[in-house]
């Protein structure tokens, strides 16, 4: 599976469920440190579009939706990519 469609997983569930960006955020940022690490959009993206991604498509999302450079995910970086 493509990263691009787990995102895509991702809106549908999130549409389906009636959730707001922002609802998905919480739900994904388990630590609730206001990002999302690896290990967290690994655990979000199975429980949530029930598929298992590699680390390295795990990687390669956070490295696409990450526009401040810390690795991480934060709510206005998953908005912009959800949006």
């Amino acid at each position: 599976m493509a990263s691009s469609d787990a995102l895509e997983k991702l809106k549908d569930a999130m549409k389906d469920d009636n959730k707001s960006v922002e609802d998905l955020f919480k739900e994904i940022d388990t630590d609730k440190d206001g990002t999302i690490n690896g290990p967290e959009l690994y655990k979000g993206i199975k429980s949530i579009a029930g598929e298992a991604l590699t680390p390295d498509q795990i990687s390669n999302i956070i490295k696409s939706l990450d526009t401040d450079g810390d690795n991480r995910i934060d709510v206005m970086e998953l908005r912009n990519a959800l949006g």
